[in-house]
């Protein structure tokens, strides 16, 4: 990714010292060393899916494009970022109610779709011109939230009537040149009429950023800050490519537990350098991130890991809210994610179902909802 024009250094650094508090709390915390195995007695069996439901792409009423994220409400409404002009929306049953998303740059449309959220009753739209739009669940536009002082975003962390929760990916500090620098991940919280906001945490990643003579950046980064939401206060989150889980409380500003177990990293395979050959850029990381995504069922943290075992699946890893290592297990996910690592794919995971994208033997996308069997 480019990002071309002039940088305020100033202003970055200020930004970057702002940050500085509240990250320090989470580099205090101790961290829970739990042991490799968990407390559950049939840890390691295999969950198998059993599909329930799927949506087929008949082109009658819509296409599938590039679908991404799948929300789905505590009814079973299903809710399927395409691309970024298409968020379609479908009954539990599968069946297609209408395509939400309107392009352009009036009241109740956005030139550019980011991400979307969905609450108890409500829809949230993400993107630009900066504002979010929240909607009922029959298509209607009940709120356009202006983002006055929050040019830009990335994703939602959590949203509700009471306020939004975002990540918003700052600029490093481009003062030090090309190099292996922090990129932050600033959460900002919104309250509802988008009057106001307040960054209440910082999570870096790291990331190799290269400046130009022109003032011009580009970034690179091999892992992702994951976030789910534990509860309305509880945000659990992951931010480095080893295995560290830390949960973070908003209403504090603070990270208030860490925890991991002891993991056996998953080699990176092919290529995924920063840049080729005589461009002096790091080497490609030997490993994949140990956590690939982060879930929350029935109350409990569920740790999406890089491990694929062929003959079982993707391990997933179950901790308490207190970070007490309770349970493992595979779910046998058999298609590969476009990149070729099956434990890389995109899941969505909503009481005893799991929601995931996948291709017919012709080839065409389908969206697939399967029971969880064995739990």
């Amino acid at each position: 990714m480019i990002i071309s024009g002039s940088h305020q250094m100033k202003k970055f650094a200020l930004f970057i010292s702002t940050l500085a508090f509240l990250t320090a709390t989470a580099a205090s915390q101790d961290v829970i060393e739990n042991p490799a195995k968990p407390t559950s007695g049939n840890s390691g069996r295999i969950i198998t899916l059993k599909e329930e439901m799927r949506i087929n792409d008949t082109g009658e009423s819509f296409f599938f494009k590039s679908p991404r994220t799948i929300r789905v409400s505590h009814k079973g409404d299903i809710f399927i970022q395409d691309g970024q002009e298409q968020v379609l929306q479908f009954d539990p049953q599968g069946r297609f109610i209408r395509n939400v998303y309107k392009k352009g740059q009036g009241p109740g449309e956005l030139s550019h779709l980011l991400d979307i959220w969905v609450s108890r009753d409500r829809l949230f739209l993400a993107g630009y011109p900066p504002k979010i739009l929240v909607y009922d669940y029959d298509g209607n536009v009940n709120k356009e939230i202006p983002l006055r002082d929050t040019p830009s975003l990335d994703e939602f962390i959590m949203a509700d009537a009471g306020s939004i929760l975002i990540n918003q990916r700052g600029r490093p500090d481009l003062s030090k040149g090309t190099g292996l620098w922090d990129i932050p991940q600033v959460f900002i919280e919104i309250n509802p009429d988008g009057e106001a906001s307040k960054k209440i945490g910082s999570f870096p990643i790291r990331g190799y950023i290269q400046v130009f003579p022109s003032g011009a950046t580009s970034q690179t980064t091999w892992n992702q800050l994951q976030t789910v939401p534990l509860d309305e206060k509880i945000i659990v989150l992951n931010s480095t490519p080893e295995y560290l889980v830390e949960t973070f409380d908003r209403e504090k500003g603070t990270v208030i537990r860490r925890f991991n177990r002891p993991y056996s990293r998953v080699k990176r395979t092919g290529g995924g350098g920063v840049s080729g050959p005589g461009e002096g850029g790091p080497p490609p990381p030997e490993f994949y991130p140990d956590i690939i995504a982060l879930h929350v069922a029935d109350g409990k943290i569920w740790v999406q890991t890089s491990t694929y075992i062929a003959d079982k699946g993707i391990l997933f890893d179950v901790f308490s809210p207190e970070g007490r290592y309770l349970d493992s297990f595979f779910i046998q996910v058999i298609k590969k994610n476009p990149a070729g690592n099956p434990a890389l794919k995109r899941l969505t995971i909503a009481d005893d179902f799991v929601y995931f994208t996948d291709k017919t033997e012709d080839e065409l996308l389908v969206v697939k909802k399967c029971r969880l069997v064995g739990l």
